[in-house]
């Protein structure tokens, strides 16, 4: 039985961060040179054979990243990648994967933008799976001088990260151009993705209204979509909302992550938001820092996560000014599931009585569990079991201090028996005393992270009466409807749609 052929090996540049001149390259060259001789030797030894069959793939994958190359160290990379003298047909042709992040930093606008051009027009031939070009300083021209690995790859392309470019509203109109226009074979590069990343890149309603163009043409294929850090004001949050939304359940319900961060949603957009998350029943990972929901939009999320059934594992929505009311959504989300791994809530306004909220839902203590967290008993032995796993926990500034510092020691129990799972804890910006302090890093440890600014200068819940303060949690409840309540309404209504009932006034 012939041994099984090795899988093909990836080229990367040795060495540190450093500027690459010609000379260098060809040091390069020669190193991948060997590496490729030796894999091909491994692969004739494998199957027995003397020379190699041209469907074999010695190298599919070329990482340039953490380098600055100079263009004529640029031309000689180029070169070793399209030749066919030595391997036939090109080392390029057989390249499905091209990490072409961070290749141009420090040239001149010039020679940055032929360094582009002369590395992706070595894979003018190829069929590329994934293109990154992340942290490229990147305008139009930028964008045009990588058309090769963009539009010329619409038959192939699944996965595009632009992340860090600098690129404008009109830089990322003209990136919408090049993935949502057909060409001459009608093929368009939207269709095929799976994968699309954005961030950081400050283009504005400009950007979003081209990101929404860009998504408008995608299909069922998109698993990971990330658009955040874009600086996006109300107007073009919403138009992304409002175009997730429109979307349709079979072209969102295979997305597994999703990272809108800093786009202003509000409570506004949070309802077409909230409609697309209920079909995103694969959803995995989810970032909403920094959207603007608050205390109502949040609701609508969690409200949507749970009607949705996705196996969430991580869930970011720090920084969204949710109050305790707010606390209280999420708090049922956490003991309805059985997923989520990552909770991150940071920069919020939850106060002690917000965290105490959410410490008893972690402890499964909601529906009518032993609370009192003044009691001598800190076992926390709860009458109902949270179903949680959470392995990471943030509540840092939130305005906590010690009544919410004694819940969450209850709800970890004395030896963490009631969060098991537990590898992380961030409390750090909040307002424990000093006593409160000692007695968490005691019962954390190393899962703690570090406290030092937390501020024991004063008292943050000495003006906080928890009796009165659930009275009125309790009669603002009456209400409304729990997540389980609001769904069951929402699926009796769809079951009724279109029987007729008679003598209905």
């Amino acid at each position: 039985m012939s041994a099984p052929i090795p899988p093909p090996i990836s080229l990367t540049p040795p060495g540190e961060r450093e500027v690459v001149e010609e000379a260098k390259a060809e040091e390069f060259t020669r190193l991948w040179k060997e590496q490729l001789e030796e894999q091909k030797k491994k692969v004739l030894a494998a199957t027995g054979k003397t020379e190699l069959d041209e469907s074999v793939v010695l190298c599919d994958k070329i990482s340039l990243t953490n380098k600055s190359y100079t263009a004529g160290a640029a031309v000689h990379i180029a070169s070793f990648l399209t030749a066919t003298d030595g391997t036939n047909p090109s080392i390029a042709s057989k390249i499905t994967v091209a990490d072409l992040s961070d290749i141009i930093a420090s040239r001149m606008e010039d020679e940055g933008l032929q360094v582009l051009q002369t590395i992706c027009d070595a894979f003018a031939h190829s069929s590329l799976i994934e293109v990154d070009l992340s942290d490229n300083a990147m305008g139009s021209k930028g964008i045009k001088a990588c058309r090769a690995v963009l539009s010329g790859q619409a038959g192939s392309l699944e996965r595009l990260s632009l992340c860090n470019n600098g690129l404008s509203g009109t830089s990322m109109q003209e990136v919408a151009d090049i993935l949502t226009d057909g060409g001459e074979d009608d093929e368009i590069v939207c269709e095929r993705l799976k994968k699309i990343h954005f961030f950081n890149n400050m283009s504005g309603d400009e950007g979003c209204n081209a990101f929404a163009r860009i998504l408008s043409r995608c299909t069922g294929r998109l698993t990971d979509v990330r658009f955040s850090g874009t600086r996006a004001g109300s107007e073009g949050s919403a138009l992304i909302a409002s175009i997730l939304e429109g979307m349709g359940d079979e072209k969102v319900k295979n997305i597994e992550r999703l990272d809108l961060a800093d786009n202003s949603f509000g409570p506004e957009g949070a309802n077409n938001l909230g409609t697309a998350l209920g079909r995103c029943s694969n959803l995995k990972y989810l970032n909403l820092r920094d959207c603007l929901l608050e205390d109502d939009g949040t609701g609508i999320v969690c409200r949507a996560i749970w009607s949705s059934d996705s196996p969430i594992e991580h869930l970011d929505i720090s920084g969204n000014e949710i109050t305790r009311h707010g606390a209280k959504s999420v708090a049922e989300l956490i003991e309805e599931n059985e997923t989520l791994k990552v909770l991150l809530l940071e920069e919020n306004e939850l106060t002690s009585l917000g965290v105490k909220t959410i410490a008893k839902a972690l402890e499964g203590a909601l529906d009518g569990a032993k609370d009192d967290v003044d009691s001598d008993d800190d076992s926390g032995s709860p009458e109902t079991k949270s179903k949680a796993i959470i392995e990471e926990l943030s509540l840092a500034t939130n305005e906590c201090g010690r009544i919410g510092g004694k819940a969450i020691l209850k709800a970890y129990g004395s030896a963490g028996e009631n969060m098991p799972c537990l590898k992380k804890i961030d409390l750090n910006g909040n307002m424990f005393p000093e006593d409160i302090v000692e007695s968490l890093t005691s019962a954390f440890g190393d899962k703690l992270q570090s406290m030092d600014e937390n501020d024991d200068e004063e008292d943050v819940d000495e003006d906080i009466d928890e009796d009165a303060d659930e009275d009125e949690d309790e009669r603002e409840d009456e209400g409304t409807m729990d997540l389980k309540g609001a769904v069951d309404v929402h699926e009796l209504a769809k079951s009724i749609a279109g029987v007729k009932i008679d003598n209905l006034c």
